[in-house]
């Protein structure tokens, strides 16, 4: 397995990985990731010539901002995440950057998809820091975690 920056056609592949993850990725976040693609970061795992994983990112004050991650659903819990986690690491330590954050929802929505992303996280050092209302009606509230890098 590789870890890369994707390229255009990458794109479509990782949409396609999210539409297949509909327990995290609602028809307006697939939307949503069609221009952040565009406009942010993005890595991809490749297997042999196939797209199994994707991370979108961005830098920000100091740390990097997890957008959009997602592996395909027969290939979680075998270690790809925490490989484009650990890509995106190495390259906020290249630029000197102190951390990492992702949002996520909360512990308190107790929603089972999500109980498995935000165990991800804290398994790869994250440690949750604040909570956020959500914004826009509609929308779910949100608990910021973060990792420190130095």
């Amino acid at each position: 397995m590789l870890i890369r920056k994707a390229n255009k056609g990458d794109y479509l592949e990782a949409i396609e990985i999210a539409k297949n993850l509909k327990e995290w990725f609602t028809k307006e976040a697939i939307s949503n990731m069609k221009t952040d693609f565009l406009h942010n970061n993005l890595i991809v795992a490749v297997e042999g010539k196939k797209i199994i994983g994707f991370l979108c990112y961005s830098a920000n004050s100091g740390k990097m901002q997890i957008i959009w991650m997602g592996v395909q659903r027969d290939l979680q819990g075998k270690g790809i995440g925490e490989k484009l986690l650990k890509e995106l690491e190495k390259e906020a330590r290249n630029y000197n950057l102190h951390s990492i954050e992702v949002e996520t929802l909360p512990e308190e929505k107790n929603y089972g998809p999500y109980n498995s992303t935000r165990n991800f996280y804290y398994k790869n050092g994250f440690k949750r820091i604040a909570y956020k209302k959500a914004r826009i009606k509609g929308w779910d509230d949100q608990i910021v975690m973060k990792k420190k890098l130095i």
